[in-house]
């Protein structure tokens, strides 16, 4: 039935220890068991928890030095790993990622020492480029103890100045290669006012290295030649370092996903109980899948594991609400988006009916209602249906979002059909509308109190759909007397229905208000009734206050419906609000554009078509927006208080990553 949730049984398994990795990860890479704690399924608690935290840290300490392996040897972390070459222990594990680890080290070491010789000869290279005097040879210089003489930069515009200045007392010689690299050549008696002459100049001394011999120059080129000598050698250990990856990345994608599963497994098994040998699975799952969960245990046991199935409704622990059946949605790929819209607020209890495709009607009617115009619908639609098959790697919500922007842009349209609105404009001898316009005076009494009477309609239904939730619940006083219940809905319909008669006969029929206070009476007299039907059935009833305290709590509990109903009808009003005021903008775009076109403005016919674009663009967003706010709110304030209890649990079965579909879903995502 679509309007319930997937029905679900629960299952106990029970097998041998020397079957229970094995069936775990078959369950794992299923997926289809919701677990739940074993140890509390029998009030004897005969059975006692599991405890895995062995090799918790050897299986740490192992995936830590794999994916550090991984990523220094370049493996791509999404790639799908190799089929199962066998079955590895942890020591097998260990002792190959040890081997491994050796082998990488070693290059990563050689590598290491490369770089930093590497950096010191360029360093040294560096530093010797820099000298001045790159072919004059220094051991010459150094012979010549009788003179001063001394190396450097100075700007280039004060070289024939300084020149001038030191006169005969030295001589400045310019460099090849680089402007400003001079060499400045004095005696020895001269030495102190030469250096003081060159100081007021901005003269740099640059020292050649001691270690220095020959000319600068050739030194240069043996520190190249060096330095292409180690870039080899580094060269050598990558393509090393790349063969490793080459060779051992599909084994230790298989070390990475093989520890990924056990980890699971370990985790998966603190939910399992056991005595002496024997172990207990306990859990939800699809009462479709029971076959296939006993056709597994069966396999995997040799036909002596046993699978006890109790059927959700019988069982002993969700009958007295210490656990709660797990909640999987109906429907495929068009619901997903509205269950996303139901799942946001809370989920439903398993014994309640699914409101999703309640929820996707009255949203989208709403929304269409508010947003009315064929050419901005379409667009919301194109939008919609880009999301939804683009070939670009997006998220998933981000697809269910474009199918739910594809309903609201298909149903807006529709309303534009009913409005006559094509992009904001509208023109009754071309388009001429099947229902109304919401800017025409005559027409928009007529579109409020349509919009509250979807109001009442949905309330209608979402009251309804309390009740029947009650009534499956086995909660019959609550499904009568509840003030959304069957007593509540009587009182809506018969004071709605005399509010027409008076409007339409201007007469007050006093069956009618004996209609509407039968309801209200008992409403109010909620609180002895459910006192008397307890006492009745021979149960104790935990309200024991006072008369004053149950006439007072009746007395705003009244209130409260009265109230409630009444506000929750009116709130409907703006949904019919909110389509004028759509329409008042596209016709606040079209009126710029008159007055652009009526004042001669040079290049009207441009500037009219871009604000009409533009003025467009904004309405799609703006309004599209608030219209998307506005039909949460009533979903969620309106309807969903009226029915919506939440509570529900989300069905997550356990499951072991099956990394080969994954990988091989990213590729083709990414093409």
């Amino acid at each position: 039935m679509i309007f319930r949730p997937v029905e679900m049984s629960k299952v106990n398994i029970l097998l041998m220890s020397k079957y229970v990795t094995e069936i775990t990860r078959e369950l794992g890479q299923r997926g289809l068991v919701h677990l739940v704690d074993a140890v509390n399924q029998s009030d004897s608690k005969l059975l006692r928890g599991v405890e895995e935290e062995r090799d918790a840290k050897a299986i740490y300490n192992i995936m830590s030095r794999c994916e550090r392996l991984m990523e220094g040897l370049g493996v791509d972390p999404k790639a799908a790993p190799p089929p199962r070459s066998g079955d590895m222990t942890l020591d097998d594990m260990s002792a190959l990622i040890n081997k491994i680890y050796a082998k990488y080290h070693e290059e990563e070491e050689n590598i290491d020492k490369l770089l930093k010789d590497s950096g010191m000869i360029d360093k040294e290279r560096s530093i010797i480029a820099a000298f001045p005097m790159q072919q004059v040879n220094l051991d010459a210089l150094r012979n010549l103890s009788h003179f001063y003489i001394v190396t450097g930069r100075m700007a280039p515009s004060v070289i024939q100045r300084a020149t001038m200045e030191l006169g005969e007392k030295a001589v400045i010689v310019r460099a090849d290669g680089l402007e400003g690299n001079v060499l400045v050549l004095s005696s020895n008696k001269n030495r102190w006012a030469v250096k003081d002459e060159l100081q007021k100049f901005g003269f740099s001394e640059i020292k050649a290295p001691d270690e220095l011999s020959g000319s600068a120059e050739e030194a240069v080129h043996e520190k190249d030649d060096e330095l292409e000598t180690l870039r080899a050698k580094l060269e050598e250990c990558r393509m090393n370092v790349l063969k490793l990856s080459e060779e051992y990345g599909g084994i230790l994608l298989e070390i990475r996903s093989e520890l990924r599963g056990i980890r699971a497994v370990r985790e998966a098994q603190k939910h399992f109980g056991r005595v002496t040998s024997l172990y207990c699975i306990s859990g939800w799952t699809p009462t479709s899948n029971i076959d296939e969960v006993k056709s597994i245990v069966e396999k995997s046991t040799g036909g002596t594991g046993v699978v006890e199935v109790i059927d959700a409704d019988d069982d002993a622990l969700v009958k007295s609400g210490l656990e709660s059946v797990p909640i999987k949605f109906r429907g495929g790929p068009l619901l997903r988006p509205f269950q996303m819209l139901v799942s946001n607020f809370g989920l439903p209890q398993y014994n309640e009916l699914d409101p999703t495709i309640f929820v996707g009607i009255s949203f989208v009617l709403l929304f269409g209602f508010m947003f009315g115009d064929i050419g901005q619908g379409l667009v919301l639609a194109l939008a919609g249906l880009w999301l939804k098959f683009t070939k670009r790697k997006i998220d998933e919500a981000f697809r269910d979002g474009g199918v739910l922007l594809c309903f609201c842009g298909l149903c807006a349209m529709a309303f534009g059909f009913c409005y006559g609105s094509f992009f904001g404009y509208e023109n009754h001898a071309i388009l001429k509308p099947l229902w109304l316009s919401p800017l025409k005076q005559s027409d928009i009494t007529q579109l409020l109190l349509v919009a509250v009477g979807v109001g009442i309609l949905f309330s209608s239904i979402a009251i309804t759909i309390n009740i029947i939730n009650h009534f499956i619940a086995k909660k019959y006083f609550e499904g009568v007397f509840d003030r959304f219940g069957v007593l509540g809905l009587l009182f809506y319909w018969f004071a709605i229905g005399t509010g027409v008669w008076i409007i339409k006969t201007k007469r007050f029929p006093m069956v009618a208000l004996v209609m509407i206070l039968v309801p209200l009476v008992l409403l109010f007299l909620r609180g002895p009734l459910r006192r008397f039907v307890f006492k009745a059935k021979g149960g104790k009833h935990d309200d024991e206050e006072g008369l004053m305290n149950m006439f007072l709590e009746a007395c705003i509990e009244l209130m409260e419906t009265f109230t409630g109903y009444i506000s929750g009808t009116v709130s409907f009003v703006r949904v019919g609000a909110f389509a004028i005021s759509h329409a008042a903008l596209c016709l606040a775009v079209y009126s710029i554009v008159g007055m652009i076109q009526k004042g001669s403005v040079p290049g009207g016919h441009a500037i009219s078509t871009v604000v009409i674009v533009l003025g467009n663009v904004l309405i799609i967003a703006f309004e599209g927006m608030v219209a998307m706010i506005q039909g949460v709110r009533l979903e969620y304030y309106e309807l969903f208080g009226k029915y919506f209890n939440g509570g529900g649990v989300a069905y997550k079965p356990f499951q072991i990553e099956d990394e080969a579909s994954s990988g091989q879903d990213d590729a083709e995502d990414g093409k």
